[in-house]
């Protein structure tokens, strides 16, 4: 089977573009029969046969045996063959490097997770690398049958100079050349590799495997440190990759006569994946009188050193005012730029994810409060908008996702 990368400057065919959709709905809903595929997709009965013997032919397709009849031949049912190939996902991500691999389902079949390094990018994408291939030989799947590596990199890309730079001022801002990893990779591994930013993958995957075919337009919120964008069904990358950034540059202002605050607001900047909550929690409860306001100091078993953002998260669900006081207004902070965006874009559905789900109702309640009030009623009464159900695990399967829709399109 050939296989390139869809997301260059090319456009896809007519049979491509054909063929990642009829796959995709047979993935999706399968065992189907070719009516209802050529129903849902609105495409002639003819071509969708036609499509469809070829994918039988190729054994991505099974036929699954005969549907109810109402009235006539009763039709034939069809699947994908989901172990007809396998896929690797790997996010390397602000805190953790997560790598998955799965059928075409896709169902994850063995999952790694490891502490992201300290230090220069370049040693971040060799750990990636070195849990990739760990990954695959604990496997124990025929390397025959792993058609692609798809790679989700947090930090902002740029597609022609073949380079991803970490923004995070904590780890200090250094650049990594994605071209190599994925050279390393394709070289050791003999295995093609796609790459892309991790909010965007985490969008693809929400839209293939958590929310209905005809949600077109999405806008995926990696907590407020970077967005993902689909739009009419694909993804929005920008001219270098970069699209979905939701911060600004802010370390030289002082020649642009620009006020005070505009350094100091959180809309222009992020203060990391949980915006800055945990330090915030541990700095309120280091003060001794503080401890006792709050169930959250017994819910850490009284170490300040195992406050965590999901554990933040519960105490605010219990109802701990102390901490609904503390850390309210920053999810409104978060809010906001949700209602901007969602204002900006007009999505159909808004999925926030990148560890905000674990807020829950706490959370999503406040966000949705803000963009009812602030957004135009004619974008806020038509978006939905959702917590992540793919959790921790949505760039690894957007990394899947994405070759998976290569795959689809070269048969």
């Amino acid at each position: 089977m050939a296989y390139r990368a869809l997301y260059k400057d090319e456009v896809l065919t007519d049979r491509e573009r054909k063929n990642m959709i009829f796959l995709d709905v047979i993935r999706r809903n399968g065992p189907i029969a070719k009516t209802d595929i050529a129903r849902i997709t609105r495409h002639n009965i003819v071509t969708v046969s036609n499509y469809v013997e070829s994918y039988i032919k190729a054994k991505l397709v099974v036929e699954k045996g005969l549907d109810v009849s109402s009235g006539g031949r009763r039709p034939e049912l069809i699947e994908l063959n989901h172990d007809w190939g396998f896929a690797v996902g790997v996010d390397i991500g602000p805190e953790y490097i997560i790598a998955v691999i799965t059928n075409l389902a896709p169902r994850i079949i063995k999952k790694s997770k490891v502490a992201r390094p300290k230090g220069h990018m370049e040693i971040v994408i060799q750990e990636a690398i070195k849990v990739t291939q760990k990954l695959i030989d604990a496997s124990e799947i025929d390397r025959a049958k792993i058609k692609g590596i798809g790679v989700g990199i947090s930090g902002v890309i740029d597609k022609n100079a073949g380079t991803v730079r970490d923004t995070d001022p904590d780890r200090g801002v250094t650049v990594g050349n994605y071209i190599s990893a994925k050279s390393i990779l394709e070289k050791e591994l003999n295995i093609p590799v796609s790459i892309g930013n991790d909010a965007s993958l985490a969008a693809l995957a929400e839209k293939k495997l958590s929310l209905r075919i005809d949600d077109e337009n999405i806008l995926f919120f990696f907590g407020d440190v970077g967005s993902g964008i689909i739009t009419k069904n694909d993804l929005f990358w920008g001219s270098s990759w970069s699209a979905g950034e939701i911060q600004l540059s802010m370390t030289e202002l002082e020649d642009l006569e620009l006020p005070d605050w505009v350094g100091k607001s959180h809309y222009f900047k992020s203060r990391g994946l949980d915006m800055g909550m945990v330090d915030d929690v541990k700095a309120f409860l280091a003060q001794p009188q503080n401890a006792a306001k709050t169930d959250l100091w017994e819910l850490a078993g009284k170490d300040i050193n195992l406050v965590t953002m999901p554990l933040i998260f519960e105490a605010a669900k219990r109802g701990d005012k102390a901490i609904v006081d503390l850390i309210g207004p920053t999810i409104d902070l978060f809010a906001l730029k949700v209602a901007y965006l969602t204002n900006f874009l007009n999505p159909e559905v808004v999925v926030i994810g990148g560890g905000m789900e674990h807020g829950g109702d706490f959370v999503i309640n406040r966000v949705r409060r803000v963009v009812k009030k602030i957004v135009m009623e004619e974008v806020s009464g038509n978006v939905k908008i959702i917590l992540s159900r793919l959790g921790e695990d949505a760039v690894a399967l957007g990394a899947v996702s994405l070759v998976a829709q290569e795959l689809f399109a070269e048969v």
